[in-house]
């Protein structure tokens, strides 16, 4: 018998050369990684019970989306589907997956979870954020074969993808169709599986949430860590004390504690285009509206004119915010001219009192008017309070009297999704987050049919808002991309004139970061949320930082 006896020189090529080719190989997961965050949302694991925010944070390590995100520059990118297209006719999109995926019990990814994770969002179970937008859109699903799913939309839906992206929603996360059929929604929700690079190992609702990374390669990255943690530790100043004693390695901040992460000397990692503060109008179209100050577009664009909105940079902020554009467009936004945008508002919003107090003349109120003015600070936005309290003193230098009132969102959102008689004539102000593209976001703020309706509202819709809801059916309509940001475009400066949601600042997303436990990381521009990033943060000792 012949025996074959490879050399120890060969072997070692080998070796290097399978390395080479496989880079994730060559990385041995270690270590854990902790994240103390102020809030953990429902801490369900079941994608169809989240209805805020933080879901990216604990539901993204674990489930992928068919629409991603793009690392680089924010907005949509590749997700579980590596691509798409629009059919010629524009009433269905065709969705492309990645091969050879599969779900953390080993089961393959195919278009049979697509078609069934989109139902189960849409089904009467389902109290998901958004999914009466999914439900509006779509009008069947199809699978062609197990790696092509197409998706038949209700009218041209032009930013469909965007719609699906993690960017946007999570209605786009995916969910396994036979595991949940064999053992059930309960037992799924005991036991939840997902495709992404981190699997979930110990969920204690109020606490924590424990992951382990997957030990194959993923597509978003394999993550650098064995473990992850997430710490529901609602004080801020614990979170930084944590940060600082290295019991964790990265921490949500707010501006406030920016002086002390610093001279702790700590990193301070900002993302930009998380959020605008803005302030909205309610109820104008409403008969009892007409013979409110604020029905006068000059009243309107006064209150703005009145806010010096670089010293809320400056001292509010930390000097950790930046100028705002437009109501939710980003410099990241699709669709829009975004150098015109900045020219135009560095002028619009500029902090002009003489101009302001010239308005309010000639609409009638040389010495002011009574105005209420609500405003709102959701989980993680602490410093909504003291902008609105710098506002309702800039306002009163007009001799307007404000009359202050804060809500908490929990009270404050029934408001605005109901009939908004109580709104009616009020300023409110809260935050908007980020959105890839403005249409989406401006048929909920504008549109008749929308959750706020600023502009109208069903069978009371006047020109105004007629005009906005035929521009907005444009937009989402045109194929054609030079077209379609010539509209868009036209769409933002119709609503910007009329100075009913009128942003103050551009906000960020804040990190205290403690150099020896986690190495450099980049976050994707507009998304707060670290979800999608966690398996791309090194171990110090891989890429420390600079």
């Amino acid at each position: 018998m012949k025996h074959c006896c490879l050399s120890t020189g060969w072997l070692l090529s080998f070796l290097l050369m399978a390395l080479a080719g496989n880079p994730l190989a060559a990385e041995v997961q270690q270590g854990t990684l902790v994240i103390a965050l102020g809030t953990l949302g429902s801490q369900s694991m079941d994608p169809i019970q989240e209805t805020r925010s933080p879901h990216a944070h604990y539901q993204a390590p674990m489930y992928d989306a068919l629409v991603g995100l793009n690392f680089e520059k924010g907005g949509k990118g590749p997700g579980v589907a590596e691509r798409w297209e629009l059919a010629k006719d524009g009433l269905s999109w065709t969705f492309y997956l990645r091969k050879g995926l599969k779900w953390h019990n080993g089961d393959p990814l195919t278009a049979h979870d697509v078609k069934f994770s989109f139902e189960r969002t849409m089904s009467k179970e389902s109290i998901t954020s958004n999914k009466a937008a999914l439900r509006r859109d779509v009008k069947s699903i199809e699978v062609i074969d197990d790696y092509t799913v197409r998706i038949y939309t209700n009218g041209v839906q032009v930013h469909f993808p965007e719609n699906l992206s993690r960017a946007s929603y999570q209605v786009g996360q995916l969910m396994p169709k036979k595991y949940i059929e064999t053992v059930g929604a309960e037992e799924f929700r005991k036991k939840p599986i997902g495709s992404g690079p981190w699997k979930v190992v110990k969920n204690v609702p109020g606490d924590r949430i424990e992951y382990e990374a997957v030990d194959y390669p993923h597509f978003r990255g394999r993550p650098h860590f064995k473990r992850l943690i997430l710490l529901l530790v609602p004080e801020e100043s614990t979170r930084v004390a944590m940060v600082r004693t290295g019991e964790a390695a990265i921490a949500d901040i707010s501006p406030e504690s920016i002086k002390e992460v610093k001279a702790a000397k700590l990193k301070v990692v900002s993302v930009p285009g998380t959020m605008q503060a803005i302030y909205q109008i309610y109820g104008l179209y409403r008969p009892e509206s007409q013979k409110n100050p604020l029905a006068d577009k000059r009243v309107r664009e006064a209150l703005s004119l009145a806010i010096d909105r670089q010293q809320i940079i400056d001292h509010v902020m930390y000097g950790e915010a930046s100028w705002p554009l437009p109501f939710d467009i980003y410099q990241y936004s699709a669709d829009t001219d975004t150098e015109r945008w900045q020219k135009w508002s560095r002028e619009a919003f500029r902090y002009d009192p003489k101009r302001a107090k010239q308005l309010l003349a000639e609409a009638g109120y040389p010495n002011g008017f009574e105005l209420s003015f609500a405003n709102t600070a959701m989980a993680g936005t602490p410093f909504m309070v003291p902008i609105g309290l710098v506002i309702a003193e800039f306002w009163s230098k007009l001799g307007i009297k404000v009359k202050y009132t804060h809500y908490e969102w929990g009270s404050f959102a029934p408001l605005l999704l109901g009939e908004q008689e109580r709104l009616v004539g009020v300023v409110s102000m809260y935050r908007t987050a980020g959105r890839p593209v403005a249409a989406p976001r401006f048929y909920g703020a504008f549109h008749s049919r929308g959750a706020h309706h600023l502009l109208g509202r069903g069978n009371d819709c006047p020109e105004l808002c007629k005009t906005f809801d035929e521009l907005h059916k444009a937009v989402t309509a045109e194929p054609d991309a030079v077209k379609r940001a010539e509209k868009t475009n036209r769409m933002i400066e119709l609503v910007s004139d009329e100075w009913i949601a009128v942003p103050i600042i551009e906000g960020m997303g804040y990190w205290a970061v403690n150099t020896k436990k986690v190495g450099a990381f980049k976050s994707i521009p507009g998304r707060h949320e670290f979800g999608d990033v966690f398996e791309r943060m090194p171990r110090p000792e891989q890429k420390p930082w600079q």
